[in-house]
This record gives structure tokens, C-alpha cells and sequence, in this order.
């Protein structure tokens, strides 16, 4: 295999088509031949041991095989050692653009541009001006003239220079220094460098395609990396990989430290990474990106938390929220949601003051019990604990009411249970009567179910229990969330 050879048809097909290395091996190359909106043209190409003796492997991708059927390729088949690569790619697309149809004018310029390239030694004339193709290979003929030696720098194109001897060193004659061995080091050397270059390149190429970037030093290969997760939030991602196959080093913002913690070990490409077997750079983007788009998630139950609650940002946080619940009486209370557990259940810390007033662990709330992850949502654990708030400051607030007239008074916060004794008057003054309120879960929405646990003896006084049911119907049959259970005790005082 002659890499030498491989490595100037490589930058040569480079120069015309999108092309690039599979996993950092220049004799296995995969891009596209031709572009239309809906589609590209992919072809892989295989240099094997017996290149350029051989042609190498031309693995045509489901479009092509499609569109051309049987492919055959003249320059392919009619292949000798001095045939160039990119000349059977450019028959390739001609006659894909003939099959698809392609204007006339755009298949005659491609024609002229080749008979250009390949006619540039000798001299011509031409009635019409072309535009030169700027970016097009030049032919092997003139491939010295566009080298500059002095530029250490300029590995686009490789050949085998002349070495000029120092001063006063002696000039040896062409037997001479045909006799001398070739120097393997230096030789390798360039070898190695033009492949590097060749692999960096590659390694931008593919980072271009889906991520903007920002060239921060001299080198090449030392870049900002922009990743944009949501319309508002994008992350600038610095890496360096100069020394590529290498591990690769990267410089990640704190934010992404809070979200993923830290990314050399969470990362599962850069934890294992194996220089004998690289995979690109833009695959560890990949990965990272992966792991970050849960935020975007985070974002969408954020907007559904703070349409319906006042908020706010907690410092040095992107995914927690200070959520402010307004209740009964118009009291704030303020608990800590973060998110940063998401899919799972949020973390949901709130105030002694407000842990006591709930009077349930967050666990045992029934939306956190029910959570499905990557279906729940945060804002209903919010809702449940704001409707728990409302229910119990309403509750307390009936209970300081009852307090204040009933001095015998319990409350079971376990069973949502009142008990008022409450002591008769005129013909019932020796008796007190025993109240037992048990509030429903939706109370006040749902009315309470009331009883008199006294047993009487007497017939007058099992009319007078008969008498307070029909009252407690009918305060009842009226009773809305505005209604008040002391309202009812002063009704049956009477």
C-alpha cells in the first residue's frame, strides 16, 4: 500500500467533494458525491494492499444503487496506476446528474472545468473567460509550483523535495546520493504529520457540519464549541485536540458541571476513551448534547410553574426555582423545587412553618406517589401542596373561631375529626351535648358529616337529638366553600 499515494488522492478528492476519514483511517474514506435538496449521493471508497496496482473499493450507498441501478464506471474499469481517484468520482456524478435530469449548462461547465485542470501545462487560447475554480486540485504536472517550502505550515500537499546541502558541506554526486539510504525518521515524519493534518481536519469537518465554533488560538484544533439546548440557553463547550488520537481536552462551564456533574466521568466516550480506537470529537458532542437536553425538559416545567405561580431564580441554580404560594388570609409561603433529579420527582424542601402546616412528608403526597417519570408533572405536586395549604389554613382558621365560643373543643389532624362538647341551655341546661364533625378529604368543597354522640334515656331528649339533625339539614342544604361550621353551632344554640 503506498499511503503516500492514498494520502494525495484523499486531499485531491477533498479539494472537490465532501469527503472525511472513517475513524482516523485515511484509506477508508466516506462522503457524497452530489447534493439535491431531499438527499445526498453517500459513496465509501477502500484503499486496499495492492493500491494503486489495484483501484480501490468503490461501496455505492442505497440512493446511488437506486438511482443508477447497475453501476458502471469506465474510468473504474479501465483503471491503471497513473488514474486518478477523483476522476471516477467525477464520472460518478455525471452520471448521476444525467439521470436526474440535470440542465445541460451545469453538465458542459463541469466538462470544461476538467479539460482546464487537465490541459494547464501547455499553452492556449480561449474566446470565453472562465472563472478559475479556486478551490479545484491542480494537476500532478504542476504539482511543485504550488508548494512553498519555506512555509512550515503548508502540509496541504506533499512530495518528495530536494534537500539543498548546508554551506561548506560537499555536494555529492547524483550516484552518490542515489546510493544513500533513504532516511526512514524524516521520512516518517512527514508522513505523519501531512495524516495528522489530514485527521484534524477532518475532525473540524465533521464538528462543522452540525455545531458552530469559534477558532480561539493559532491552532487549529483549539475551538469553542457553541451548544444550543434551547432558544435561551446555550452552552460554550472549549475543547482542544491538537494531539488527536489523543484524549481530547475539554473545558466545560460550570453550569454543565451543576447539570451533569463532572463530565470526564459522567460522559461515557471521554471516561473509556482509547486512543488506539478513537471515535470523533463531534461523537462526545453527541453524547454531552444527549445529556443535556433533559434541561430542556426542565425549561418546559418550568413555563407551566411559573404561569400559574409567582417565583423566584434561585442564584447559582439552573434548575431550581423559589415558588411563592399565596393562601387563605393572604399569608406567603415560599418553598425550594429543584429539579435537578428530573425525570424522577423533584426535590421539594419547604419552612418548619410550612411542614407543620401541611402536616405530611413530601413522599406521602399522593402526586409524588403516582409519579410517572417523563409524564408527571412538577407543577401538579405544587398544586396538590397549595390546595393542602389552602385546606389546612382554613381548617385552623374554623378551629381558632370554635375556640373562641367552645372551650371543649378537639381536633384530630389524622382523621380530619372535630369534637365540640357543648352545654345545653334552659330545659336541656344538665345535659352537654357531644359534637363529632369529621371533614372529607375536599373540604370545604365537600360538605362535613356531622353526629351527636349522645345516647338520651328520655323521649324528650331523643326529639330534641331528632331536632338538631333536621337542623344540621338544613344549614347544609346551603352550605358553599363560604360557609362556616361555627355559623351551624350558633343556629343549634339558639
Amino acid at each position: 500500500m503506498d499511503k503516500q499515494r492514498i494520502l494525495r488522492e484523499a486531499q485531491k478528492i477533498a479539494k472537490k467533494f465532501s469527503f472525511w476519514m472513517v475513524s482516523g483511517n485515511i484509506a477508508h474514506l466516506y462522503g457524497y458525491v452530489y447534493e439535491i435538496e431531499e438527499k445526498k449521493f453517500e459513496l465509501e471508497i477502500k484503499f486496499d494492499e495492492n493500491f494503486p496496482t489495484n483501484p480501490p473499493q468503490f461501496i455505492y450507498q442505497k440512493d446511488i444503487i437506486e438511482l443508477l441501478e447497475n453501476v458502471q464506471l469506465d474510468k473504474l474499469i479501465n483503471w491503471t496506476q497513473e488514474s486518478d481517484v477523483v476522476d471516477i468520482i467525477d464520472e460518478l456524478k455525471m452520471k448521476i446528474q444525467k439521470v436526474l435530469h440535470v440542465p445541460k449548462t451545469i453538465l458542459e461547465e463541469n466538462i470544461k472545468l476538467k479539460e482546464v485542470s487537465e490541459n494547464s501545462n501547455g499553452s492556449f487560447e480561449i474566446d470565453n473567460f472562465i472563472t478559475p475554480d479556486l478551490s479545484r486540485y491542480p494537476p500532478d504536472s504542476q504539482y511543485n509550483e504550488y508548494l512553498t517550502p519555506s512555509d512550515p505550515n503548508n502540509n496541504s500537499f506533499y512530495d518528495e523535495q530536494s534537500v539543498k546541502p548546508s554551506p561548506g558541506e560537499p555536494q555529492q554526486s547524483f550516484e552518490n546520493s542515489s546510493n544513500t539510504p533513504t532516511k526512514p525518521i524524516q521520512e516518517n515524519f512527514f508522513e505523519e504529520s501531512s495524516q495528522m493534518n489530514v485527521t484534524l481536519n477532518t475532525e473540524l469537518s465533521l464538528i462543522q457540519r452540525e455545531y458552530t465554533y469559534d477558532q480561539i488560538s493559532e491552532k487549529s484544533a483549539e475551538i469553542n464549541i457553541y451548544i444550543t439546548i434551547t432558544l435561551t440557553k446555550t452552552f460554550i463547550i472549549g475543547v482542544d485536540f491538537t494531539n488527536y488520537p489523543k484524549k481530547p481536552i475539554f473545558h466545560f462551564p460550570q453550569e454543565v458541571k451543576k447539570l451533569l456533574g463532572d463530565p470526564q466521568k459522567s460522559l461515557n466516550i471521554l471516561r473509556t476513551w482509547n486512543p488506539k480506537k478513537p471515535l470523533h470529537i463531534v461523537d462526545i458532542l453527541h453524547e454531552l448534547e444527549k445529556n443535556l437536553y433533559f434541561f430542556k425538559e426542565i425549561e418546559l416545567q418550568f413555563k407551566e410553574i411559573t404561569g400559574e405561580y409567582q417565583y423566584e431564580a434561585v442564584s447559582e441554580s439552573l434548575t431550581a426555582l423559589k415558588v411563592s404560594i399565596l393562601t387563605y388570609g393572604f399569608k406567603d409561603y415560599k418553598l425550594n423545587v429543584d429539579l435537578k433529579t428530573y425525570p424522577n420527582p423533584p426535590i421539594i424542601n419547604f419552612t418548619s412553618e410550612l411542614q407543620q402546616l401541611i402536616n405530611i412528608p413530601t413522599t406521602e403526597l399522593a402526586s409524588f406517589k403516582n409519579w410517572i417519570n417523563k409524564k408527571s408533572k412538577v407543577v401538579e405536586i405544587i398544586r396538590e401542596i397549595s390546595w393542602l395549604v389552602d385546606k389546612n389554613s382554613r381548617i385552623n382558621f374554623e378551629i381558632d373561631l370554635l375556640k373562641d365560643h367552645y372551650k371543649d373543643m378537639k381536633y384530630d389532624p389524622i382523621y380530619s375529626t372535630l369534637c365540640v362538647n357543648m352545654k345545653g341551655k334552659m330545659k336541656t341546661e344538665d345535659l352537654t351535648f357531644e359534637f363529632q364533625i369529621i371533614l372529607p378529604v375536599e373540604y370545604p368543597m365537600k360538605i362535613p358529616e356531622i353526629k351527636v354522640l349522645n345516647e338520651f334515656e328520655l323521649e324528650t331528649h331523643e326529639k330534641i337529638k331528632k331536632d338538631l339533625y333536621n337542623s344540621f339539614d338544613d344549614f347544609f342544604n346551603d352550605w358553599t366553600p363560604f360557609s362556616y361550621l361555627i355559623d351551624l353551632f350558633n343556629l343549634i344554640s339558639k
